[in-house]
C-alpha cells in the first residue's frame, strides 16, 4: 500500500471517532438545530464519499450497505434524514418501554454501522502490507523455475520421462506441483462469485494467505499486449473472490515471443493496489 493512501485512511480513521462523538449528542440532549443537523450531515457525507474509493471492490458493497441499510434494516441514511423521530409506538409513561423513544436509535443504526465501515477501513491497510511480501517469496522462488526444469530434462535418466510443457494445461500441473511444496492447502480452478452473468475460476487458490495464482503460456497469438489484456480482464474478476488479498501470474515464454517482459512484470506488478498484484515471466 502505498504511504499515501494509508496516511489518508489513517486521517479518516481519526475522523470518524469525531464524527461519532458530536452525532451522538444529539439523542442525548434529545433535539438538534437545523444548522447541527446539516453540518453534521455534511460531515458525514464527506467523510463517506472519500473513504468509499479507498474500499476495495471485494469490500465496498458491504461497505455502501452500511450506509445505505434497506426496507427491513435501517442503517446511517436513515438516523441523518431524522436522528430526533420519536418513535409512534414508544409509550413515555412506561419507565420500561420495550419500545425505544427514537425511530433510529443512535447505537443500533449509526454506531454499529459506522464501527463496521471503520473495521473495514482498517483491514485495507492490513491485507495489502500482508500480501507483499509473500508475492515476493513466489517470485523469488518461480524466478528458479528455468532451473527446475532444466534438471528435470536434463536428468539422463532413460527410465524417467522428462515432463513436457506444450500447453498451459501442462504449465499448472507443474506449477501446482511446486506450490505444494510451499503450502499445505493448493486448490486448484477454485470459483469466483458470478461475474457479468458467468463463472469464473482462478488457476489456484492458496487460501491460508489470500492469493490467487495465474499462469499464463505464450504462443504466436498471445504476445506482450495481448497477455497484458487477458492478465487485466482476469484480475478484474479474480478480485471478487472473498479470499484473494493478492494476485501472482507466473508468465512462461519458452520460445522468447515477449518483445518487453521486463515492461509487463514492471507495468502489471502493483504492490499498493488492493488486491496486490505481482507479475514475473519466466524462459
Amino acid at each position: 500500500m502505498s504511504s499515501n493512501k494509508r496516511a489518508e485512511i489513517e486521517r479518516l480513521l481519526d475522523e470518524s471517532y469525531e464524527i461519532e462523538s458530536i452525532l451522538s449528542t444529539w439523542q442525548i440532549n434529545g433535539f438538534v438545530t437545523p444548522q447541527e443537523l446539516r453540518e453534521g450531515q455534511e460531515r458525514y457525507q464527506s467523510w463517506y464519499a472519500r473513504a468509499t474509493p479507498l474500499v476495495s471492490e471485494v469490500t465496498r458493497d458491504q461497505f455502501k450497505n452500511m450506509y445505505e441499510g434497506g426496507v427491513f434494516i435501517q442503517r446511517i441514511k436513515s438516523f441523518l434524514g431524522n436522528p430526533i423521530e420519536i418513535n409512534q409506538f414508544y409509550d413515555s409513561t412506561q419507565a420500561d418501554s420495550p419500545i425505544p423513544k427514537w425511530t433510529y436509535p443512535f447505537s443500533t443504526t449509526f454506531l454499529n454501522s459506522f464501527h463496521e465501515q471503520r473495521c473495514i477501513l482498517q483491514a485495507e491497510i492490513y491485507s495489502v502490507a500482508e500480501a507483499a511480501p509473500i508475492l515476493s517469496e513466489l517470485a523469488e522462488a518461480f524466478a528458479r523455475f528455468p532451473s527446475f526444469l532444466q534438471v528435470l530434462q536434463s536428468s539422463g535418466r532413460s527410465n524417467i520421462p522428462a515432463p513436457r510443457i506444450e500447453r498451459e494445461e501442462d504449465l499448472q500441473v507443474l506449477v501446482g506441483a511446486c506450490l505444494r511444496l510451499l503450502y499445505d492447502d493448493v486448490r486448484p480452478e477454485d470459483y469466483v462469485p458470478d461475474y457479468g452473468g458467468g463463472r469464473s475460476r482462478v488457476d489456484f487458490l492458496l487460501p491460508a494467505v489470500g492469493i490467487v495464482v495465474e499462469t499464463k503460456m505464450t504462443r504466436k497469438t498471445l504476445t506482450d499486449k495481448k497477455v497484458g489484456e487477458e492478465l487485466l480482464i482476469d484480475w478484474g474478476r479474480y478480485t471478487r473472490h472473498p479470499d484473494c488479498r493478492g494476485i501472482f501470474a507466473l508468465v512462461y515464454d519458452p520460445d522468447r515471443r515477449l518483445v518487453n517482459p521486463a515492461g509487463l512484470q514492471s507495468d502489471l506488478s502493483q504492490d499498493q493496489s488492493n488486491p496486490a498484484t505481482r507479475v514475473i515471466v519466466v524462459r
